[in-house]
């Protein structure tokens, strides 16, 4: 009997109220050729008893307990280990994979040999019903990585022959996903499918929620180590400025603040396009300044004096039609019209 094709690994942590559910969406799969890799890490509810049941009902699954350090990055990198196939096929135990989930994955990367990680739309439900959209093509995916994770880790699948020649794992953070997707997107190629592939739990038990702090924690880390990857050495304050900008807190308290953190990401911008990122990244830059600009300026008349003096000469505003546009609504806020 040959042997399966591709590896689905699952770290399971106390979710006993929703692991059956996860387990059977990819035991019912349309695509059958996998095995599928359950990886207690030392729950104290009945998850590790779930799992030894459907274990004994499906040799598909391999049932074993991490006997490494505990936490999601080291569980994970515990089944990798195990994971021998050509794919490895990401998921999580409290998420909901759509039928053909693993047959669109597999699909995909045996016509697209080049692509070594993909990944997949996904859709909310539960607390937050968002169903967002990530980019597709591997450029435009490198350049959002600079900025926000936008690979739903329960869609990704990845080309095993590839990541095992670059000796790459988790490394220990609760963000560990963003933090590995930003170390490789620099090594392979990656790609999204354009389509809703699973289905994710939102709830209050889920580590993205409880230890939300953390998780947020650890992106702000990484971004200011891609940051530093483009050869800009941030102060305490503006690092700080940098993050509540990504995070959307985009309110400058005054115009030198303001021409300053423009300043800022204009040098961002400039040293992106020297590191390689596209126009993605350039994109994602100036939606930053005119946030900024829209959110900041209460004064009309400094409003305008900004366009002459800064924003016309870098070229913020891309067409003809934007900067009319910004010269009208200055001028209608300035004479109350």
């Amino acid at each position: 009997m040959p042997e399966p094709i591709i590896s689905v690994v699952m770290p399971v942590y106390n979710t006993e109220k929703y692991l059956k559910e996860s387990v059977e969406s990819i035991l019912n799969q349309t695509f059958t050729d996998f095995e599928f890799i359950i990886v207690d890490d030392y729950s104290t509810d009945s998850s590790w008893q779930i799992i030894q049941e459907y274990a004994n009902k499906d040799p598909r699954i391999v049932a074993v307990k991490n006997t490494g350090e505990k936490g999601c990055w080291s569980v994970r990198n515990f089944g990798w280990d195990l994971a021998k196939r050509k794919y490895m096929s990401l998921m999580d135990s409290d998420d909901i994979a759509l039928p053909e989930m693993l047959q669109k994955q597999f699909d995909f990367m045996e016509q697209n040999p080049d692509i070594d990680v993909c990944g997949g739309w996904i859709k909310n439900f539960g607390t937050n019903e968002q169903a967002p959209r990530f980019p597709l093509t591997h450029e435009d995916i490198k350049d959002t990585l600079f900025f926000y994770c936008c690979m739903a880790q329960p869609t990704v699948i990845m080309r095993l022959s590839s990541l095992n020649k670059l000796n790459v794992r988790y490394a220990k953070y609760i963000a560990e996903d963003y933090e590995l997707w930003t170390r490789l997107v620099h090594q392979v190629k990656f790609a999204n499918l354009p389509e809703i592939l699973l289905f994710r739990r939102m709830h209050a038990n889920q580590i993205t929620t409880a230890e939300r702090s953390g998780q947020n924690n650890n992106a702000n880390w990484i971004r200011i180590r891609n940051i530093q990857n483009i050869n800009i050495e941030l102060s305490k304050e503006y690092k700080c400025k940098y993050l509540d900008i990504v995070e959307g807190n985009v309110v400058q308290k005054n115009t030198y603040e303001l021409v300053s953190v423009i300043k800022m990401l204009n040098m961002i911008s400039t040293n992106g396009a020297k590191s390689g990122y596209g126009q993605y990244f350039q994109d994602i830059i100036k939606n930053f300044i005119k946030n900024i600009i829209e959110h900041s300026l209460q004064n009309n008349v400094t409003s305008l004096k900004l366009y002459f003096t800064t924003f016309r000469k870098w070229k913020i505003f891309e067409t003809p039609r934007a900067n009319l546009r910004y010269i009208y609504h200055s001028l209608r806020n300035l004479l109350h019209v």
